[in-house]
């Protein structure tokens, strides 16, 4: 834990480590070598710099495919004709073949649909629902959960993308043990013209709506996403630890998720926003923020006690 800690924050805890005598010599050549943040991208995930060569993604795909079951991506989008054909396109090109990618569209106001109706012409296996009027994240995660036939499900936003063998390296781990029961990976914040950001001076994070559960047993105990717009999914990755154990999860230390960055997402509507630049973003959540999530932390020690029922119903918020 303590590697992997070092390995999210590296100059984080190297400025921690308070060194004698050679401590600032430490940060400043760290600092001077993590040009961008390559180097930190590097320790989080050295795996990266031979993916990304298109010869290994080949080579990977053709001679060495991996065979799943169905797994079903429920991608939940609103307004996002800038970037849903991007986050899309790194789903169908997934090295894990055998899928199926629900889009759930909360009543989308722009140009969105077209977009995804056009793409799904190309790949019969986009399968398009079409809110009549806007519900939330929630809410439109549920539709697609109830929707989905996957034997496991996953999840992705409409403005975020997936590297190609996120799907694949998430999979593989349910083979390992026949406790786990949801598996995640690491993502980053990156911003809308593509450069990876330092959010509260955090760069790669565990990214819970990555988590990939066995549809049919999660969804008997735990039920659905309650249904509102923030933090919507951390109650529903902490329910499903409660329900099965804190040993259940797996996670993934691989970099296979990016998230966009934007002001007015659901997310940073919650927060005061002290810093923005180029590389990191600074805030602190406002009181109602702070109050809804101690809140729903109340709720979850209730749960573990047995004095609260873990499963949500999909009307139920």
């Amino acid at each position: 834990m303590a590697l992997n800690d070092f390995r999210r924050f590296p100059l984080k805890k190297i400025r921690r480590w308070n060194v004698p005598i050679c401590g600032d010599l430490l940060v400043k050549a760290f600092e001077r070598l993590d040009r961008n943040g390559a180097l930190s991208d590097f320790c989080a995930d050295p795996q990266q710099l031979y993916e990304r060569w298109w010869p290994h993604r080949l080579l990977r795909r053709k001679l060495f495919p991996t065979r799943a079951p169905l797994i079903s991506v429920v991608v939940a989008t609103r307004n996002n004709e800038a970037t849903i054909e991007r986050s899309l396109r790194s789903l169908i090109d997934q090295t894990l073949r055998n899928l199926e990618i629900l889009v759930i569209d909360d009543a989308s106001t722009d140009n969105s649909m077209m977009i995804i109706r056009k793409m799904a012409l190309s790949d019969r296996r986009i399968r398009v629902i079409a809110n009549k009027r806007q519900i939330g994240t929630g809410a439109s995660r549920n539709r697609g959960l109830q929707a989905a036939a996957g034997e496991y499900v996953t999840f992705q936003d409409g403005d975020d993308f997936s590297a190609p063998s996120r799907l694949e390296m998430q999979y593989e781990a349910f083979k390992k043990s026949s406790e786990t029961k949801i598996v995640l990976c690491n993502y980053v914040r990156v911003s809308e013209c593509g450069l990876r950001l330092e959010i509260n001076d955090r760069r790669v994070m565990k990214c819970i709506i990555s988590m990939m559960f066995p549809r049919k047993e999660v969804i008997e105990k735990v039920g659905y996403f309650v249904e509102g717009n923030l933090s919507e999914d951390a109650d529903f990755y902490e329910r499903i630890k409660i329900a099965f154990g804190e040993r259940c999860e797996v996670v993934v230390f691989r970099t296979l998720y990016e998230a966009l960055f934007r002001e007015n997402s659901s997310f940073f509507s919650a927060v005061d926003i002290h810093e923005f630049s180029s590389s990191a973003v600074k805030f602190t959540k406002r009181p109602e923020a702070t109050a809804f999530w101690q809140s729903m932390q109340l709720r979850h020690a209730k749960m573990r006690r047995g004095e609260m029922e873990v499963y949500v119903s999909p009307a139920q918020s």
